[in-house]
């Protein structure tokens, strides 16, 4: 039996809306200082000409790209797409999308930078604990927002 994956691109649109302002905190207020430090960047000045607008375009379709694969991801989960029995509670299955997409796919690639690009643990941490926490508001807002 095909399962029947049903999409909310409104939910997928307010997803992609907020990992702006989550990026802008996180790297900003939160850990931006540290950020920088772990980055070795001594100055952090706005980018100058069309460079941020190239890296706020590239950041939003990645953003876009997640959410719609989180959202199936999400979706697959659920017994009762399948046809095989009840459904848990909707944050049940936005937790365990969101976290075994993290764990299978991002944290090993931020692990990589450790081994490949020689950046340090304290770098890893602070970028594989932003995209945890993009990942599980993402996993909520779809789970629950179907």
């Amino acid at each position: 039996m095909q399962p029947e994956i049903n999409i909310n691109y409104l939910a997928i649109m307010a997803c992609v809306a907020a990992a702006v302002p989550i990026g802008f905190l996180w790297f900003g207020p939160f850990f931006g200082k540290a950020w920088a430090k772990q980055m070795g960047i001594e100055d952090m000045e706005q980018p100058a000409g069309g460079a941020m607008a190239k890296s706020m375009s590239l950041f939003i379709l990645g953003s876009l790209l997640i959410v719609f694969v989180l959202a199936h991801s999400i979706e697959v989960w659920r017994p009762s797409i399948w046809g095989v029995g009840a459904d848990e509670p909707s944050w049940v299955y936005g937790i365990k999308g969101a976290v075994w997409t993290w764990l299978g796919f991002f944290l090993p690639l931020q692990m990589g930078r450790v081994a490949w690009e020689q950046k340090g643990w304290g770098l890893v941490a602070i970028n594989a604990g932003f995209d945890l926490t993009r990942l599980l508001l993402f996993g909520l807002v779809l789970a629950y927002w179907r």
